[in-house]
């Protein structure tokens, strides 16, 4: 965008704010005048509520008879105005109108003044003034209850009277009915106060005004000095950006000259990837990469192995944590690609560029290594002709168990198992028959297992479970199972076969050793006991 759109962007946005912010404060100002406003109209409201609840006391009792005095004169327009006590003393009858009035000559000289008043008086006091005129007239016509002006003196509000029953009886023959307005009760109030709060308000909203104008102002202008200066950084950012593209080219083109899987990363992202990388990842760029993922290590697998990393390692993320054990371990990572584990070495160098920090990291692929250790490992450890793991690989295990046994209080047995009269078979039908009845007896053991139990070939035609969470009575039922099983089973040429088995449980603090000593004392008895039995220990 030129300076020129800039400009005119931030004048447009000047003269949106100023109307903006001037709306609202005008906004607050009427509201608050709007509350004063208010404030004098509950008065009013009050003194008028006040006067008729005064009058509805006095029209219960259809008038009520006060003592004579100089100033008071009987109603000229009452019927029964006066009345003679048995003390021979006059009391004069005051109704609603005449006690109205009388207060309104007492409040007349405070603050605030009243007036009982009608368009059709009968009583020429209740005439009505020009407001009370208006006010009623007002009231009639559009058949509200009240009406009110704001003045500079004063505040005048009038209240309408409805017509009741009982008003009949004075005004029936002016021909008033049932619900009409027959008069008001007129209110006014000093609005000395709620001028000066006024006039407060709107010089309030000048100065805010005025103070809002001159900060925005400033905002203007310094914002104009800042587009000028940013010009100038433009300028040197474009240069600079200039330069740091040629150079990120070069390192582009060192990258990908590498074979090895090679980012760059600041730690929270990768800024670079060579081709090998994004060849391996499937991707034509690195921003199709950022699409899907925020950094490589999303697509870390876990692996149950300290040397495996994940994104984070005890909280740690996997660079730093990388920067500082790769001297002392050899890292890796899993990462899996069409249904294919590739495991890969990885290690990083931190450099400092700008003054910030940045690793270049390096995976090397070594897959085929792994699973040529993992080839000899196993041929290590299992036995070739039952696929059974062999006798190293068994004590390993019991090692294990044992321990588990210990920390979880959970029993632990074992089972050992002896072909019977094996050497007869090798040596009526040869020894690839024997090796039948070997491999089709793993079979067996491996199908009759649970899952957790472990089956390894001790040597020769002896055999060895471990049973997790199992007591000697539940690793018994186990054994006889077996047992049945390989007596009902079908040898080939071999034909029917029989098996011998001790069963002893871990008893806990003892040593590998007189475990499985006891064991094997447990298959010599069923052995010598004549042999296709169980014997617990």
């Amino acid at each position: 965008m030129t300076n020129k759109y800039k400009y005119i962007l931030l004048y447009l946005a000047f003269v949106l704010s100023l109307s903006t912010i001037f709306y609202f404060i005008d906004n607050s100002k009427d509201r608050n005048i709007q509350h004063q406003q208010r404030i004098l109209i509950q008065q009013a409201q009050t003194h008028f509520q006040s006067q008729s609840s005064t009058r509805e006391w006095n029209d219960q009792y259809l008038g009520v008879y006060v003592r004579s005095q100089k100033t008071l004169k009987p109603h000229p327009y009452l019927p029964f105005n006066t009345l003679k006590t048995d003390e021979h003393e006059i009391l004069f009858r005051v109704n609603h109108a005449s006690m109205a009035r009388q207060l309104s000559e007492i409040s007349n000289e405070k603050s605030f003044k009243f007036h009982l008043t009608s368009l059709n008086p009968l009583n020429p006091e209740n005439e009505a003034g020009e407001f009370e005129k208006k006010a009623l007239k007002y009231i009639e016509k559009n058949n509200v209850k009240e009406y009110y002006e704001f003045g500079d003196e004063n505040f005048k509000y009038l209240g309408s009277i409805l017509t009741e029953q009982k008003c009949l009886e004075c005004h029936a023959h002016q021909g008033y009915k049932l619900g009409d307005v027959r008069g008001g009760l007129s209110v006014t109030l000093n609005s000395h106060n709620y001028n000066e709060s006024v006039k407060e308000i709107k010089n309030r909203n000048f100065i805010l005004k005025v103070t809002v104008f001159l900060f925005l102002t400033l905002i203007t202008f310094l914002m104009t000095r800042q587009i000028q200066s940013n010009q100038i950084l433009i300028s040197k950012v474009e240069k600079r950006t200039r330069q740091i593209n040629e150079t990120k080219e070069l390192l582009q083109n060192v990258l990908d000259a590498d074979l090895s899987l090679m980012i760059v990363s600041s730690g929270t992202e990768i800024i670079l990837a060579n081709k090998t990388t994004l060849d391996f990842l499937e991707v034509a760029s690195l921003d199709e990469f950022r699409e899907q993922y925020t950094h490589i290590s999303d697509i870390f697998e876990e692996v149950d192995d300290d040397s495996y990393l994940q994104q984070y390692i005890n909280g740690e993320h996997w660079i730093e944590y990388m920067q500082r054990e790769q001297h002392n371990k050899v890292l890796k990572v899993m990462i899996v690609k069409n249904g294919k584990e590739n495991h890969l070495k990885v290690h990083a160098k931190e450099i400092r560029v700008n003054e910030q920090d940045i690793h270049v990291i390096i995976f090397d692929d070594i897959t085929d290594e792994l699973e040529v250790i993992e080839k000899l490992k196993n041929e290590a450890t299992k036995d070739p002709l039952t696929k059974l793991f062999n006798r190293g690989k068994f004590n390993e295990v019991l090692t294990k168990e044992i321990a588990l046994a210990t920390s979880t209080s959970l029993p632990l047995s074992i089972i050992f198992l002896d072909i019977d009269h094996f050497k007869t078979v090798n040596d009526t039908y040869g020894h690839d028959v024997g090796d039948e009845v070997l491999v089709g007896l793993s079979k067996l053991l491996h199908e009759t297992m649970r899952t957790g139990d472990f089956v390894a070939r001790w040597g020769g035609e002896e055999f060895i479970i471990t049973l997790q969470a199992s007591t000697v009575t539940q690793a018994a039922a186990v054994a006889e199972k077996i047992r049945e099983n390989v007596a009902s089973h079908d040898f080939g040429t071999a034909s029917k076969q029989s098996i011998s088995l001790g069963v002893t449980q871990y008893i806990e603090g003892e040593s590998e050793e007189c475990f499985t000593k006891r064991v094997d004392e447990a298959l010599y008895e069923a052995k010598e006991s004549g042999r296709n039995k169980v014997v617990i220990k």
